[in-house]
Formats: C-alpha cells, structure tokens, sequence
C-alpha cells in the first residue's frame, strides 16, 4: 500500500474567508526586517488533519521570482493596531526563498518537502537547517510554533481549498459572466421595447447613450434636461399650428 505524502494533507486557506471583527486579513501589509514592504497577505497553509497553520502566503506584487511565495508563521506578528503582519525575516532572505507553486507543491514526495524546507531553513533560520533535513519536523521547529494571533476558528474545514487556489478563481471569474449574461438580456428589452439599436459594438447600450421611449403617443428621451424637454415641446407646439 502506497504511503500518502505529507503534503497532500495540506490545504489553503483564502485570506477572504476568515471573517474577524479584529483582523481584515485579506491584502494586510506584510513587512519584514527594518520594515522593508515584502508585500501582501493572500492566505494561509494548514495541515487538514490538526488544523496547524504552517505558512503564510504572500502575494510579492511582482518582485519576487514567482508571484506568491511561503513564509513560516512562526516568524509573524499583526501589529497592536491590526494593520499589518510583520516578520522578523528580511527581503534579501525572502529572495533565496524557493518559489511556491500551489499546484507542484501539493504533489511533492517527502523528500521534495524536505529539500523544500531546507532551502527555506537555509535562508532564514539556518540553526534549523541541520533538523530539517532529517524531519519535517512541524511540530518542533521554531518557526512553525503557532502564533498566538491564531485562532483555531479559522481552520473550519468548510474553508479548505486546494493549494493551486482553483476554486477560488473559478468563482470570481464566473461573476462577470453573471453580470454580462444579465446586461445583455437587460440591452435586449430595451431594444424590443423601443425599437432602437445601439451603435456600440454586438448593439449593447453604453452608460451616456440616449435611448428614446415611446410615452402616450409622446416620444421623450432619457438624459434629456428639463430644456430639451422645454424646447421639443414649444417646437410640436409650433408644428401643430
């Protein structure tokens, strides 16, 4: 029988999810050493079977070699004000950090784990270097101690994602599908109500556009001004004579 690698217990967790009256996780300021920017907060490692937080996902804004990269929660702190997350590593360390792919890191042997954090360990705790390249050692290493901001709460597994974030993506990017489906059958009545047809591309009614309305056998014209109105009806007025 097959020996199930330890990272396919780990799952993520969306920033977004964990609802705080004290802490807005999603996006808070990541800093390191001197207060250096190293970016913002994305989300959360855990081990799904304990519900221990191991890493936090920081989204680099484009600095680091990859978009994401790992940094051991038991290096972070949130700040007395609950504004930022910072972390006694420092940006020159974080640059010899092995880049973190959600979907590749999910599929690691133990041995990959292992090399994994030792390059980690190597950079930013290189006391811990010797213990990890014999264990993963989660449960011994300093900086996975948990952190004292952690709340057991937000390991619910209902919030578990898989480490790659897809499902989270799949959700956002059908939102605007949702909303186009509903602009262009809201273009559409319009267009059967009035009779017109937008110039803009497939006819679909931009915001400015003035769209005419058959009222009582009067054709007004939303947008107008109260003078245009004025003036279209002294002008019928004049016609009528």
């Amino acid at each position: 029988m097959a020996t199930e690698n330890y990272a396919s217990r780990l799952r993520y967790l969306d920033a977004d999810d964990l609802d705080d009256s004290t802490v807005a996780f999603d996006g808070l300021d990541v800093r390191g050493t001197n207060d250096e920017k190293l970016g913002d907060l994305d989300g959360f490692i855990v081990d799904s079977g304990s519900g221990r937080v191991f890493y936090a996902v920081v989204d680099s804004g484009g600095w680091f070699s990859s978009r994401r990269f790992l940094l051991p929660v038991g290096h972070a702190t949130i700040d007395s004000d609950r504004r930022a997350m910072h972390v006694d590593v420092t940006k020159d360390a974080v640059k010899r950090f092995p880049e973190f792919d959600g979907d590749r890191f999910r599929q690691f042997t133990d041995d990959e784990l292992r090399a994994f954090e030792q390059r980690m360990a190597v950079a930013c705790c290189p006391d811990d270097a010797g213990t990890v390249a014999t264990t993963l050692g989660y449960d011994t290493l300093r900086h996975y101690s948990q952190p004292g901001w952690w709340n057991a709460e937000y390991s619910q597994t209902e919030r578990y994602r898989p480490l790659d974030g897809s499902e989270r993506e799949t959700a956002r990017t059908a939102e605007p599908s949702r909303s186009s489906y509903d602009r262009e059958h809201a273009t559409g009545r319009e267009r059967d109500r009035t009779g017109d047809v937008s110039p803009h591309y497939e006819g679909r009614a931009q915001p400015g556009d003035v769209l005419g309305v058959e009222t009582g056998g009067e054709r007004t014209y939303m947008g107008d001004t109260s003078e245009d109105e004025d003036k279209r009806r002294r002008d019928a007025e004049r016609d009528r004579k």
